[in-house]
């Protein structure tokens, strides 16, 4: 199963029937993504950043008090081999393509999606 992630703003430029969108942020996606991805997969529920903690230390502006807040609340209430098989299961439901964990931060900002990455303890490349 390969996983890679990335921005909304980069989803335009790929192509459409090459992977399984997952949507990782607790704000609901741009209108547009919604309506072109509606078969996308929300684990937003599981991965999202609390509002919170958004609120509390943006990460953004807050990137070392958030990264241990987020691992602790969020990360830690997932157990990982469940969490894989989950992944499997949404891999192996949508034609086995490679799953593209989605939310707001341009590639290169503090971003909880590169703490999933590393929570997985895989190397996942970013598009």
């Amino acid at each position: 199963m390969e996983i890679f992630t990335s921005c909304y703003d980069k989803v335009p430029k790929l192509d459409k029937g090459a992977y399984t969108f997952v949507r990782v942020s607790r704000k609901d996606p741009p209108e547009w993504f919604s309506e072109t991805f509606s078969d996308h997969v929300n684990l937003s529920e599981y991965l999202g950043p609390t509002q919170a903690m958004l609120k509390e230390c943006p990460p953004a502006e807050n990137w070392e008090e958030f990264k241990p807040r987020y691992k602790n609340e969020v990360l830690g209430a997932l157990e990982k081999t469940s969490f894989l098989d989950l992944l499997g299961e949404i891999y192996s439901n949508h034609g086995s393509r490679p799953l593209l964990l989605l939310c707001y931060e341009a590639p290169g900002e503090n971003c909880h999606r590169h703490l999933i990455a590393d929570f997985l303890g895989t190397k996942i490349d970013e598009l």
